[in-house]
This record gives structure tokens, C-alpha cells and sequence, in this order.
């Protein structure tokens, strides 16, 4: 038959679609022996299509669903059926396996002292260490045991991600459970966890991006590098003179950087991290990492409360701390830090920078603290860091410094030679009528020294000229801020690293040395100190919430010494203050130590003339709220906004 097309088309314009009972087009076809749609229909009359196999037989159905079994898709799944991912009932149970080694969670810092805690209980050294060996190979037996189960796999020896990937898509067109890939990549981080925890806790597998040191707690207060610091080297510079430091290229520390905010303050950007921190008989460590691990935890200086939310960094004060305009506390160069202000005065001198908008200003605190001795101790794999950075701590103050020449108008101090001898080129020094009462001046700066006559030479010192007069007392006093701009390096010191110049730490100038810094979100009563958290509730001599107890007493039996124990809290692992003395300059902390009865306050690094004693483990814990003085100052510190 022949088909005339023009016919077709005609027939097919002509024709009416067929509607179904929405008034929709329904599938159909044109039947041009009819000239007319008649319905598109399958077997049966069904208004669908049947799909054929490779046999050319239909392909059949199970409970709404094709049952397709493509060879790609059995091999998968055999692959996927040999392996037990474990039900989360089951990673509970395990999980509380676990637990049963000691009734608690290893995983946790708080957990992981109070067994420390019951070992230490044990009245005998080989005991202890029976104890500690046991709890050990009890862990090990624990891994051993799981990995040769089929209820738990090791990591390496799970499906994987591509494969489990693959799976999932195919199984997802066939199978209404779309969120397989979910649940399976869900199973396999909880097992992933519960491998960190263990594996750190016994010191099996370490994640590459952690840093830390170990110390034996014996006398040598050297530290042994762990983690992915071990090999690492870490020197200073004095001077414009180069330093060889692998830190300058690691995460967190090659990331320090310096930042000014809009009132000009100077500050170091230190990057959010993590920090872990153990303590037992016979050991202590720190570690840092930028990401969360088992044990770790965040300092709250990279915490907003406001809004419950992580921070990205905090801005500890790259100078020590001035007075600027609105009595707002500032930290700028080329100035003489300020002092004899108390801890209550310097606290809202730094809030004072908390307007038009601005937020965040603090004084600096014990998390700021914590964070800075951190990073030195891992860095430099020392708790006397004297020994690498002495600091502003040889300088002068005593009563017998005296003026031996009468002169008005003058910029200059003569002394006798044996006491000029001890003063430096670039120092700051005041002069007073009593010992530290700068009744002549506070804060000049020496600019030369030179011979006056046989016995005596002329101090000059630079600024306005004064009236001096013989029997005028001579000293030092905090270092003029600005002076890193002298370090090449990333740390080091000016001139000489003798105790006759400031230090500065990866740009903060004096962490310790020059002048006692005060260290907000502390009281202590009775030698027990309490701590907050949030920066926005601090208030000296408070010690009920928002403050909290530590769980350990600060040292008792007397009123100072050079510290060999700190005390450690899991619940605060950021606090620790000395909890026994009897070390010295080169043992142990190496740093002194005061307190006191009654309700005291903290301060922390030592002074300008302090020697030996200072450092960052350096703390004076026996001074009222009230106490103001010349030795005390301050640091501005930031929150990210």
C-alpha cells in the first residue's frame, strides 16, 4: 500500500488528542490505518513500558522494585557483604568495652588524669609502674582483639571510599534507601574516632600535624620533642643576625603574623589551635595541633561567648602596656610601659578600648598565658627558656646607685665607675629621691656613657633637661617599647643576649623579664586559686560562679622558692601554678616563685632585675588587688571580631 505523506499529516492535524481525566495529554499514538491517537499501551493494557533483558525475556519485580543484578553491582556488593561495618549498638558496645579498662572514657582529658590519678594512689614505686604496665598491655590486648574480630575492622582494611561511593549510586536507583553512603561514611568516622583515641592514648599512631614535647619530670628541665616536632630545630637571633628555626615553616607558628587595629595598637596574631596536655607521676607533655583531636582542647581566647562560636585567632599585645587618650590601655612603640597602676585599674584601662563599636579589649589573661608558654615550651623543647633568651632581667635597682655631682639643667647623671659599669647604652632608667619614686624623672633612655674623672663617669640620657642633685638615686626601669624592630630573626634579642636587653618572642616583646605583667582570670584565697573563662566576667576577689576552683592547692609550705612541681587540673588544664618548690635556676621550671595567705591576685614573668628567677613559669601569686608599684605592668590583648 502506498503511503501518500501530505494524507498522513493532514489526518493527523485533523485528529483530536486524547485527554486523560486532568485534561492532559495521555500517551498515545497516531494509527494512520485509523487516522486517529488510539492509546499507548504495554502488556496487559497497562500504560507503561516493559523492559527486556539480554535474553529477550521481560525483566521481573520484587516488592516494586527491578531486580537488576548487573555483574559491576554483584561484585560490590559481595565486596560490601564481606565486611561488617558494625551497627552503632555495636560501636556503643564496644565503646563500653573500652570504657571498662578503667570506667571511664580514654578518650577525654579529664578521664585520662583521674586514672593518672589512681595509679599515682598506689603506695609503691614498682606498683605504680605494674600498674601503669598492665593498664597499658590491657589496652594493647583490647586492639588486638578488635582488630581480629569481624565486629570491628582496622581503618586500612575497610571498603574503600570509591568503591563504597560507587555502590551507593547504583544501589541508589535501585533501592529506595538513598542515604546508604550517609550511614556508611557515619559508621566508618565513628570507627575512625574510636581508632584516634586509642591509638594516641598508647602512643601507636600519631596524626602528622601534631606538635609536642615530653618531660620526665626529673631535674633537667630539657624536653624531648614528640609527635611531628621530633628532629625539628629552633634557634634565635641577636640582633639583624639570621636564625636557623624549622618552626618559621610549620603550621601555627610560621603563621604568626603582626596586625594594628584602628586605634594603631600593635598586636601578634596567633592562629586558632588546639592544645592537649597530660600530666602523671614520672611524666608531663604538651602538644598543639590546628585541628581537633581526642583530648584536646580549644583555649579560650579562640572562643566567643556572645555568639558560641570558634575563633579564627586572638591579638596578644606586641608591646608591653602604655596609657593612651581616654585612658584607654594601648600597645604602641617608642614608649615607657606603664606601672604602679593595680590589676583592677588596668582591667578597665583595657576595656576602655570596648567602644563605638569596637569589641573584644582585655587585659592579658591566664588563657593568653597558657597559649604563650605552650608554644615556647614545644618550640624551643625547654622549661628554662632563659637558657635560650635571657631577657630584660640583669638591670639595676638598689639604694646606693647615688648621684655624686650637683647639676642643674643637666641630661646627664654622674655615678661612680663600678656602678655605671653596670648600666648599658639603650637602657631606660629613672631617677628618684627614694629608691623607685621617680620624684627626678620616670623613664629616659641612656644615649652614652663616658669618663667624668678618675672615679666616676656621666650617664646621659636623653628628653627634657633636669636638676640633679648629689645624693639623687639612679635605677633602672622598664625597657622603652618598639625595640624588636632591632630582631631580624623571628625571636631573639638586642645586642646581646645577657640579661642587659629585652627579648622578644615570634614578635612580643618581653614575654617575661622587664617588667611584672598582670594576668587576669585568677583569684586566689588561701593559696587556692580560682579561674574564669569568659574575659567579659573577670572581677578580682571573687570566688564563687563564674569562677570555679581548681582541684589542687597552689604550694603551702612556705612563701617562695624556685619551682619543681606544677599543679595540674583536667578540668582546666590551662591553670597550672606551682605546687612544690625546691629546684633552682637550672633544675626543674627553673623560674621563682612567691605567694601568700589571703586573697591574692597573679602575676607572672619577673622583672627587670630579677636574674635568674624570671621566665615564663616565673609566678607572684602574693599580692592584693589593690597593690600597685613600680615592677608591675601590663599587655592589651584582642578577641577576633
Amino acid at each position: 500500500m502506498t503511503i501518500d505523506i501530505d494524507t498522513i499529516i493532514a489526518a493527523v492535524q485533523a485528529a483530536q488528542l486524547l485527554k486523560d481525566k486532568d485534561t492532559k495529554a495521555a500517551p498515545q499514538s497516531f494509527d494512520p490505518l485509523l487516522s486517529k491517537f488510539v492509546p499507548l499501551l504495554s502488556d496487559n493494557g497497562a500504560t507503561r513500558q516493559v523492559l527486556y533483558g539480554p535474553d529477550g525475556e521481560p525483566l521481573s519485580t520484587a516488592d516494586g522494585k527491578l531486580a537488576v543484578r548487573a555483574e559491576e553491582i554483584e561484585t560490590l556488593l559481595t565486596a560490601l557483604n564481606g565486611k561488617d561495618f558494625a551497627s552503632e549498638s555495636k560501636l556503643e558496645a564496644v565503646r563500653v568495652l573500652v570504657n571498662t579498662l578503667a570506667g571511664e572514657d580514654f578518650a577525654t582529658q579529664t578521664t585520662l588524669a583521674q586514672i593518672l590519678n589512681k595509679m599515682i594512689a598506689a603506695p609503691a614505686t614498682a606498683e605504680k609502674q605494674d600498674m601503669i604496665t598492665d593498664r597499658v598491655d590491657s589496652v594493647e590486648t583490647l586492639l588486638t582483639a578488635i582488630k581480629d574480630t569481624d565486629g570491628i575492622k582496622k581503618i586500612t582494611d575497610t571498603v574503600c571510599v570509591d568503591m563504597i561511593d560507587r555502590a551507593a549510586r547504583v544501589l541508589g536507583k535501585v533501592s529506595a534507601d538513598e542515604d546508604l553512603s550517609a550511614k556508611i561514611e557515619k559508621i566508618q568516622e565513628s570507627q575512625r574516632d574510636l581508632y584516634r583515641s586509642l591509638n594516641i592514648l598508647i602512643g601507636q599512631s600519631v596524626p602528622s600535624e601534631i606538635y609536642g614535647v615530653h618531660w620526665d619530670k626529673v631535674a633537667t628541665p630539657a624536653l624531648t620533642r614528640t609527635d611531628a616536632a621530633v628532629d625539628k630545630v629552633a634557634n634565635i637571633g641577636v640582633g639583624f643576625a639570621a636564625a636557623a628555626n624549622d618552626f618559621d615553616n610549620l603550621p601555627i607558628w610560621g603563621e604568626i603574623e603582626e596586625a594594628t587595629d584602628e586605634y594603631g595598637n600593635a598586636f601578634i596574631r596567633i592562629p586558632k589551635f588546639y592544645s592537649r596536655k597530660m600530666d602523671g607521676e614520672g611524666f608531663k607533655s604538651w602538644q598543639a595541633s590546628k585541628k581537633h583531636h581526642p583530648g584536646f582542647y580549644l583555649s579560650r581566647c579562640f572562643w566567643d561567648f556572645a555568639n558560641n562560636r570558634e575563633l579564627p585567632y586572638f591579638d596578644f599585645g606586641k608591646h608591653l602596656a602604655t596609657l593612651g587618650e581616654s585612658n584607654r590601655l594601648q600597645s604602641k612603640p617608642e614608649l615607657y610601659p606603664l606601672c604602679s597602676k593595680n590589676i583592677v585599674q588596668m582591667r578597665q584601662y583595657a576595656q576602655n578600648n570596648n567602644a563605638d563599636s569596637l569589641t573584644g579589649y582585655q587585659q592579658l589573661d591566664i588563657h593568653a598565658m597558657d597559649v604563650l608558654q605552650t608554644l615556647m615550651f614545644i618550640e624551643f623543647a625547654t622549661l628554662n627558656m632563659q637558657t635560650v633568651m635571657q631577657g630584660y632581667t640583669t638591670g639595676q635597682y638598689t639604694a646606693t646607685h647615688l648621684a655624686v655631682v650637683t647639676e642643674t639643667n643637666a641630661n646627664r647623671i654622674v655615678v661612680a665607675n663600678n656602678h655605671a659599669g653596670l648600666y648599658r647604652v639603650g637602657q631606660s632608667i629613672s631617677v628618684g629621691t627614694t629608691q623607685g619614686g621617680n620624684q627626678i624623672f620616670y623613664g629616659r633612655t641612656i644615649t652614652s656613657i663616658d669618663d667624668y674623672d678618675a672615679d666616676n663617669k656621666a650617664i646621659t640620657f636623653d628628653g627634657d633637661p633636669v636638676d640633679i642633685t648629689a645624693g639623687n638615686m639612679l635605677y633602672n626601669t622598664a625597657y622603652k617599647t618598639g625595640f624588636s624592630s632591632g630582631i631580624a630573626a623571628s625571636s631573639g634579642a638586642i645586642v646581646v643576649n645577657d640579661g642587659k636587653y629585652p627579648c622578644a618572642y615570634r614578635g612580643i616583646e618581653s614575654p617575661y623579664g622587664d617588667i611584672y605583667q598582670f594576668v587576669d582570670g585568677v583569684n586566689i584565697t588561701e593559696r587556692q586559686a580560682w579561674v574564669c573563662e569568659n574575659a567579659d566576667q573577670y572581677a578580682s576577689n571573687l570566688f564563687a560562679h563564674p569562677y570555679e576552683s581548681l582541684s589542687y592547692r597552689n604550694y603551702a609550705d612556705s612563701t617562695e622558692g624556685y619551682v619543681k612541681e606544677m599543679g595540674f587540673d583536667p578540668q582546666h588544664p590551662y591553670a597550672g601554678f606551682p605546687t612544690a618548690v625546691g629546684g633552682s635556676s637550672t633544675t626543674y621550671y627553673s623560674d621563682y616563685h612567691y605567694n601568700s595567705t589571703g586573697e591574692r591576685i597573679a602575676r607572672f614573668g619577673g622583672h627587670w632585675s630579677y636574674g635568674a628567677a624570671a621566665g615564663p613559669s616565673c609566678w607572684s601569686l602574693n599580692s592584693a588587688a589593690s597593690y600597685a608599684g613600680l615592677f608591675r605592668g601590663g599587655r592589651l590583648l584582642k578577641k577576633a571580631s
